[in-house]
């Protein structure tokens, strides 16, 4: 019984020090200012991600009508 004891308090020990170490790691890496590099190469990688977005937008009733088209065809000797 006081091994478990032992073992849930090391578990929770760990757990809490792993938790703190994260939280002030993503601090101080969030802390840097970003340069105008950084923020045009993000522009840049958002910009290209809306493009294909855009490209592979389609709506839902186009979709199914365009399989129905086609399983028509598939019919049609």
């Amino acid at each position: 019984m006081k091994s478990k004891s032992l073992l849930k308090t090391g578990l929770f020990s760990l757990i809490a020090v792993g938790s703190l170490s994260s939280f002030l790691y993503l601090n101080t890496v969030a802390k840097g200012e970003p340069t105008s590099q950084t923020l045009e190469f993000c522009e840049d990688q958002i910009m290209d991600k809306l493009d294909n977005l855009e490209n592979k937008k389609s709506l839902p009733e186009a979709f199914i009508l365009k399989k129905l088209v086609e399983m028509g065809k598939n019919l049609i000797p």
